[in-house]
């Protein structure tokens, strides 16, 4: 079962899993993700399969119907792997990006901005309003 941290945290958490990718290279690789259900009343049951079936080293985060994963030792091929399971589990109506530690970004900065970036181009979400510094 993943461990649920309140939002205002999870910039923390993924800064101190980059400083113990860098320090003591373990792990080597890590990736964040976001989520969002298509419809909002799908949220709940999201939330509670990601709960039950990630690692209990995944560290989840909820904000205003949006998801957000640190997955440690989670390569681009391990985030894909998962992104297919939940894709088809809930039939396309799952709206997910990853980014991985340090292909797309060697800081939290970089990984953030990146997550941002790339769920603007997909989706037109705008993330930015929740990494406010």
């Amino acid at each position: 079962m993943a461990a649920k941290i309140l939002f205002e945290d999870f910039l923390k958490f993924v800064e101190l899993q980059v400083a113990f990718s860098k320090r003591f290279k373990c792990p080597e690789v890590f990736a964040v993700a976001f989520l969002r259900p298509e419809r909002k009343e799908l949220f709940p049951k999201l939330e509670e399969i990601l709960m039950e079936v990630l690692r209990e080293t995944d560290v989840i985060s909820t904000v205003e119907g949006n998801i957000f994963l640190l997955l440690p030792a989670t390569d681009k091929e391990g985030a894909e792997f998962i992104s297919r399971a939940i894709y088809d589990f809930f039939k396309g109506e799952v709206v997910e990006v990853y980014v991985d530690f340090p292909e797309d970004g060697k800081n939290c900065k970089e990984l953030i901005k990146t997550l941002e970036e790339r769920t603007k181009q997909k989706f037109g979400y705008l993330l930015e309003r929740y990494f406010k510094e």
